[in-house]
């Protein structure tokens, strides 16, 4: 039987974000080879198509997948899992954002244009790994992933660098849906 229903009083009880618009509150890279703890959280960053943020693993990992260059989370989701500021880098995230993620709001297709950047919305989910476990423990896995069950991607969301450009700490994002 799934218990995990309880986890949505959770979901519920966060700050709402913005639909349309949203902000950059921390930027994070992840520098190849320097070990899973060691983040960058610079004011600035550089996107390209081919290796998604400049100066992150991503682009020279092995398993990397082009619908996944870039990772973002919602600061109220991260805020409440890691339980202060300073841990949030850790959850492997590029962009930690202000804005409503949720399957609803952002459908793969969606294009978020956020300083001189464009990233596209990928159809590859976002699920905890290990590592996120190990840092936020077996309570916030759950939290997360019922929360992705529900549509809600409290995991975040990945996408793909459709424009490159730069995005600073503070910039604007401003969600451009298909027309229907």
């Amino acid at each position: 039987m799934d218990f995990f229903w309880r986890f949505d009083s959770w979901f519920r009880g966060l700050p709402s974000s913005g639909l349309d618009r949203g902000k950059v509150v921390t930027l994070v890279v992840r520098p190849p080879n320097a070990g899973p703890e060691n983040r960058l959280t610079p004011q600035t960053i550089t996107l390209t198509t081919e290796d998604g943020i400049a100066g992150d693993k991503w682009a020279v990992s092995e398993e990397r997948l082009i619908e996944a260059q870039v990772s973002l989370i919602n600061v109220h989701v991260l805020r409440s899992l890691a339980k202060s500021d300073e841990r949030m880098p850790l959850s492997g995230d590029n962009l930690i954002v202000d804005l409503n993620l949720s399957e609803e709001n952002l459908p793969p297709g969606t294009i978020l244009r956020i300083g001189s950047a464009a990233l596209e919305v990928s159809t590859i989910p976002h699920k905890p790994c290990a590592l996120f476990k190990d840092r936020f423990g077996k309570t916030a896995v759950k939290k997360v992933a019922r929360a992705n069950r529900t549509g809600r991607r409290g995991r975040g969301v990945m996408t793909r660098v459709l424009q490159p450009g730069e995005i600073q700490v503070g910039d604007e994002i401003k969600v451009e849906r298909a027309k229907v």
